[in-house]
């Protein structure tokens, strides 16, 4: 099995070549500055007609961004800014991006995830600056945004860019913020053939202020009952959860097919933590001037 798995990576990374956009967390040691703050249980209201009515939790008002964190997800946010990254010879592309602001959701519900639960701010004219390339991505999502009846394509915007290729996404909705919109979807992503898993999958929200001046992207981890903890081929699947076939691996698509259908049909609030909790993070967000 374990020949199968090596001589069908290369597979995989054929099959999605043209969704790797973005992964875990970004690392970019050497080369950023941090200035990392630590908020909890911040009492700072943004003006009541920003924040929906039904929102309830921490609010967290620090640099140009505001959002509330409901109970259930989350207590407080340790809040970076990132310094930029110019392109060059020896620099990644993933790693190649303007000055952003980051927030690190504290006490989220899962720890033990691959992904960290994190909101980014990435200001749009200067990433545009340093990474011509990032413009696509920006009117792909403008296109999602605007004309919402036309099929979507074959693999959503994302960002932070990473070297790993985007799998599948499930569950996709348009979401308005207080000042912008976007799109929310499921996803997972890998650089090898894996099942889909509570390890592996997240929430996303990719979205833009209304005046195109900033990109707003989420990365919040989340489970379904019916997937396994994690991609190890040894790991129990959960009796009404979707088999992959590891001796077959060139069949991978239909796996991704299946367990979108499962997640698609799932009920909002049987996820964990719900997608009526996370969609009301993202539209309690509202992003002002510096």
């Amino acid at each position: 099995m374990k020949k199968n798995i090596l001589g069908l990576i290369g597979i995989l990374l054929v099959t999605l070549a043209c969704g790797i956009s973005s992964p875990a967390t970004p690392a970019q040691p050497g080369v950023e500055t941090i200035v990392a703050a630590t908020f909890e249980a911040l009492t700072a209201a943004a003006p009541a007609t920003q924040i929906p009515r039904e929102a309830s939790g921490t609010t967290i008002a620090i640099n140009n961004i505001s959002f509330v964190i409901p109970t259930g997800i989350g207590s407080g946010a340790q809040a970076e800014t990132i310094e930029a990254v110019p392109p060059s010879d020896d620099m990644p592309w993933w790693e190649v991006g303007p000055n952003y602001n980051k927030y690190t959701i504290q006490g989220y519900p899962l720890s033990e995830t691959f992904h960290t639960r994190t909101i980014y701010v990435y200001p749009v004219d200067e990433y545009i600056q340093v990474s011509q390339d990032i413009a696509t991505l920006f009117d792909k999502l403008k296109t999602i945004i605007n004309s919402p009846e036309q099929p979507l394509p074959e693999n959503l915007p994302f960002l932070p860019a990473f070297n790993a290729a985007q799998m599948f996404y499930s569950n996709e909705q348009t979401l308005k913020f207080q000042n912008g919109a976007g799109i929310r979807y499921l996803t997972q992503y890998g650089q090898a053939p894996y099942p889909v898993n509570n390890n592996g999958l997240f929430y996303t929200f990719q979205g833009l202020t209304n005046d195109g001046k900033y990109y707003v992207s989420a990365i919040l981890p989340i489970n379904a009952a019916f997937l396994s903890a994690d991609g190890n081929p040894d790991t129990p699947l959960p009796t009404d959860g979707v088999p992959f076939d590891w001796e077959n691996l060139e069949n991978i698509n239909q796996h991704f097919e299946l367990v979108k259908q499962k997640l698609n049909a799932a009920d909002s609030n049987t996820f964990a933590p719900s997608l009526t909790e996370l969609d009301a993070l993202i539209q309690s967000i509202t992003i002002s001037p510096p």
